[in-house]
């Protein structure tokens, strides 16, 4: 309504307000902006070395100093055994009553027809399709 043409106010002080809302508006926002400030807290790596605690009498201070090396243990590395790699199975398409198996994009594979292994399919007595070329068993594996 400020900056209608019925408004006869001057165009500066149409300005002068129209900042000050805009600092304002700003000043309110702008805070619920930010990203709340995280809690301390959790695991903190103090270090890789082991601590050394000293006890006894305080040695005095014109005793005659000894460097000496103490080798640091370090266990073993972990040994990871690699599981075996199991074949991932090959699988084609049977039709019930029928006699070959068949690749997923054969003509003779439909929405309905079983999917199984072809372990499963050269066990149960089907043979490799003449028109697809699906993998036989001794290929497979």
């Amino acid at each position: 309504m400020m900056w209608s043409d019925r408004c006869k106010w001057p165009r500066y002080a149409k300005s002068l307000i129209s900042v000050g809302y805009a600092v304002l508006l700003l000043a309110i926002l702008l805070p619920m902006t930010q990203p709340p400030e995280r809690a301390k807290g959790g695991v903190e790596l103090v270090g890789l070395t082991p601590a050394l605690e000293v006890q006894g009498p305080q040695m005095a201070e014109d005793a005659t100093q000894y460097e000496a090396y103490v080798p640091v243990y370090q266990p073993e590395a972990t040994l990871f055994v690699e599981p075996t790699p199991t074949p991932v199975p090959v699988y084609v398409y049977c039709n019930d009553g029928g006699e070959y198996y068949h690749t997923k994009n054969c003509r003779f594979v439909k929405a309905n027809t079983p999917k199984v292994t072809l372990a499963q399919a050269v066990n149960a007595g089907f043979k490799p399709c003449k028109s697809c070329k699906p993998p036989k068993q001794d290929d497979a594996g």
